[in-house]
């Protein structure tokens, strides 16, 4: 599974109280489960982080108070049982600004025997608030009772990054939004009549990530009419629609006067 594949899951509506992470390198396990906090906290609820609410903002900078990740101690061997238990005693708290906290755990599969049972306490009994993500190099670590309760998730060895010519597309759009620029719309979208279903998420995932970089230069009624498209897009990506219908609403949703 890449990344693209999570979140087309997590737009289904997925989104479970514990996962655990495995499969390529450390960067992209992470990346992972950023994407997993970032759904989790987002206000729009809709299962794929919008990337421009306020929880979302914070996320993406690093500096969301729901959102914490769990290393090992220092020159520590393995996670001890005494900093599962602080997590645990964290997570029954009712978050400071989101519907849900997210607590990482880093190299989750050298938790120690005793940390591991801490951690199964509070799988067994999840606080409704709460989403735990174990990233794991060798999850054959974890305890079986731990495993069972939580969803896998496999990450291919090499997460495939976005192509550069939809990223370029997205900064393309983007700016041609920004200056109200319709024939600039047009010209950009031209271009992406033949894009595949993947491609689409992708040119979608994209402008999320430009949208979110130059919200500060949107007024909050393009902001919001910009947000509320790239809704819509996902939807039509989920359903199948490829390039040509893509590009025809973009076209349609983000051209005219307001």
């Amino acid at each position: 599974m890449e990344l693209s594949d999570l979140a087309r899951r997590l737009g289904s509506g997925q989104l479970f109280h514990a996962y655990i992470i495995t499969g390529a390198d450390a960067e992209t396990r992470e990346r992972a489960g950023n994407l997993i906090a970032r759904a989790a906290v987002c206000q729009a609820e809709r299962g794929v982080p919008c990337g421009v609410c306020r929880d979302c903002v914070k996320a993406e900078r690093g500096i969301h108070p729901d959102i914490e990740t769990v290393r090992r101690e220092k020159d520590a061997a393995f996670h001890t049982v005494d900093t599962m238990r602080a997590l645990r005693a964290r997570a029954a708290v009712v978050p400071n600004e989101a519907r849900r906290g997210v607590h990482i755990i880093a190299e989750a599969d050298l938790m120690n025997a005793q940390a591991q049972n801490a951690m199964l306490k509070v799988l067994e009994e999840p606080p409704s608030h709460a989403v735990f993500v174990l990233l794991a190099d060798n999850p054959e670590m974890l305890l079986e009772t731990v495993r069972s309760r939580c969803e896998t998730v496999v990450l291919t060895p090499e997460e495939a990054v976005l192509e550069e010519k939809l990223v370029e597309a997205a900064r393309e759009l983007t700016r041609a939004y920004l200056r109200e620029d319709d024939l600039g719309l047009v010209k950009a979208l031209r271009a992406l009549e033949k894009l595949s279903k993947t491609e689409c998420f992708d040119l979608v995932t994209a402008l999320r990530r430009e949208a979110l970089q130059n919200s500060g230069q949107l007024t909050p009624e393009r902001r919001k009419r910009l947000t509320d498209t790239l809704d819509t897009a996902d939807k039509m990506v989920f359903a199948n629609m490829k390039g040509g219908v893509l590009g025809g609403y973009l076209l349609s949703a983000l051209c005219g006067a307001e």
